[in-house]
């Protein structure tokens, strides 16, 4: 809202100025006052699709796959060198690492601009670990609003993205603040000034679950009514008549595609009593640094990991629905002699099985996760046919239960 970028020659350029907040007009009147009388407060339409949109937050999270107990954060970045991307571009991947993966799911949101300036081969390539962890980045760069009425939490820099989620409730967490690129009485300002921030040499996991909402309300000084007035100023600059028919704002669309989990896993389990265990998992991308595992954690990774380095150091393989899960089962680990179980999804269950006895079953809604359980009672010297019966595994604060027969 400066003269350079509304007048030219002496004149000023446009025939209407379209502002979201009354408080815009005050900062216009100040800074460039010829162009005020041009101004118009018509609310934001971007603002009144996610608030309209917001009784679909329980199907936005469904459709991403966010289960009981889960949270999503949303790491959104603006463009250039002061930007959370500018700054910290291992932030998504680090993010994912560090926050356990049955409880929280990341999406990053970069500016499109980042792409426009380093091509999406660079991006891609630059946040292909990322993706590897679990962190998903959506195609569609219209996607983020949905993800941010989603979201349980937004870790951002000075761009708009965070202060939409501020304005909708939504907690934020600042990896980076640069005050001297916003104006200083604007509510971005105010918002880089009240947010907590990140300290990327701090715990986390701690971090984030501590975040509570900032106050923020300077979205839109016509709630609800952006579609409206913005129609009726359009057709009245060019001397057109409005349709006889309401301005409507549409819903945003559900994500077309979830999250999807990270193909390897470092996992920790912890009995807890009889039948009872606890099960905490982080992304196996955290082995490319260092390929020694952290002490107490096993390697489970999928047949979708694309790299074989991570196979072959499988403590348990995790394969894909389909028929004859024994056989399947026998000769994975005839194939991979340094895995001690291997694992499957079927109708009735996932079928467990290793090189000496019989296969079991688990069913229930951590069957997957009791595949962990197993490896650790296994390795203990305890027969899968021993762990047949009613368990229950934890993770964070949500248990459920999972039923063991013996095949």
């Amino acid at each position: 809202m400066s003269p350079e970028w509304l007048i030219h020659d002496g004149v000023v350029v446009p025939s209407v100025i379209v502002l979201s907040h009354a408080e815009q007009l005050d900062r216009l009147r100040q800074t460039c006052p010829e162009a005020a009388e041009r101004a118009v407060v018509l609310g934001d339409p971007v603002f009144d699709r996610m608030t309209a949109s917001s009784a679909l937050r329980p199907s936005y999270r469904r459709a991403y796959g966010i289960g009981q107990g889960q949270r999503l954060v949303v790491v959104s970045s603006t463009w250039g060198d002061e930007s959370l991307f500018g700054q910290h571009p291992r932030l998504p991947l680090e993010l994912a690492e560090r926050l356990p993966s049955d409880e929280f799911r990341v999406i990053f949101i970069p500016h499109p601009n980042i792409t426009a300036k380093h091509s999406k081969y660079a991006v891609s390539h630059w946040l292909a670990a990322a993706r590897r962890a679990g962190v998903r980045i959506p195609d569609d760069v219209d996607e983020w609003r949905a993800a941010i009425v989603a979201a349980d939490l937004v870790v951002g820099d000075h761009g708009s993205v965070p202060y939409y989620a501020a304005c909708l409730g939504i907690p934020v967490l600042l990896a980076t603040a640069p005050v001297e690129a916003v104006a200083p009485n604007s509510p971005i300002a105010a918002l880089l000034a009240a947010a907590p921030r990140l300290d990327p040499a701090g715990d986390y996991e701690k971090q984030v679950r501590a975040v509570r909402p900032t106050p923020a309300d300077q979205a839109s000084s016509v709630p609800g009514g952006a579609a409206a007035a913005l129609r009726a100023t359009l057709y009245r600059t060019m001397a057109l008549a409005e349709p006889g028919w309401a301005a409507e704002i549409d819903l945003l669309p559900l994500p077309a595609v979830g999250i999807q989990d990270a193909p390897s896993h470092l996992v920790w389990v912890h009995l807890m009593g009889p039948r009872a265990a606890t099960v905490i998992r982080l992304p196996g991308e955290r082995l490319r640094d260092d390929p020694h595992l952290p002490r107490g954690a096993h390697l489970v990774v999928s047949t979708v990991e694309p790299r074989r380095p991570w196979l072959t150091l499988a403590d348990v393989l995790v394969g894909p629905p389909g028929p004859e899960a024994d056989e399947w089962i026998a000769k994975s680990l005839a194939a991979l002699p340094g895995a001690l179980l291997a694992a499957a999804p079927g109708p009735s269950g996932w079928t467990v099985g290793d090189r000496s006895g019989p296969f079991i079953t688990a069913s229930g809604a951590a069957a997957e996760l009791f595949v962990s359980v197993a490896y650790d009672q296994v390795s203990r010297g305890v027969r899968l046919d021993e762990l047949t019966g009613d368990w229950t595994i934890t993770t964070g604060e949500v248990v459920r239960s999972v039923t063991v027969s013996a095949r």
